[in-house]
């Protein structure tokens, strides 16, 4: 399956769009490929694209005063992901984005985005409730870090975060 139809399929599983409205959404959306390890952007640049990941896993971190990477979010298959700051209001990121597998991207530019919002009322809608069910991902896959007690092993705590994030454990192609 294509891209475009990965995206096309997202959208009608997800909203009651009509297939008028899944293909005029779409038009506006670019393929982008990214190759394991590549950055999408980095602290400091300025993202002002809204990503859908239709293949692949992109991982969020940020760098601590030690040097040190701290992995914050994994945006697996199929799921949106964005800098709401650097989109909407053009600031540095303070995130930085790389891919963890080679990635195929379909990103909408914040022009574009606001065309969509103007053509389409429903448009800002759909990005407020993929915003949510982004931010209740990310806590869902933080949550692993926080159970057990300070006994938990690596092993206890890598099983139980498997158990509840299999895409991001399976062998990826």
């Amino acid at each position: 399956m294509n891209s475009t139809a990965i995206l096309s399929a997202y959208f009608k599983r997800k909203s009651n769009l009509t297939d008028d409205e899944t293909d005029m959404i779409c038009s506006y959306f670019r393929e982008e490929s990214l190759a394991r390890e590549e950055n999408l952007f980095r602290e400091g640049d300025r993202y002002k694209k809204i990503a859908f990941v239709a293949k692949g896993i992109l991982r969020v971190y940020f760098t601590d005063n030690y040097g040190e990477e701290i992995v914050k979010n994994f945006v697996e298959d199929e799921n949106f992901f964005s800098d709401t700051e650097s989109f909407d209001k053009n600031s540095p990121s303070v995130l930085n984005v790389s891919a963890v597998t080679d990635c195929i991207l379909l990103t909408l530019s914040k022009p574009d985005a606001d065309i969509l919002a103007d053509r389409m009322p429903q448009w800002a809608y759909l990005m407020k409730m993929g915003t949510m069910q982004a931010m209740n991902d990310m806590i869902r896959k933080q949550n692993f870090l926080r159970i057990g007690s300070g006994t938990t092993g690596t092993s206890q705590i890598y099983s139980i975060f498997s158990e509840h994030n299999p895409k991001l454990i399976k062998p990826y192609p």
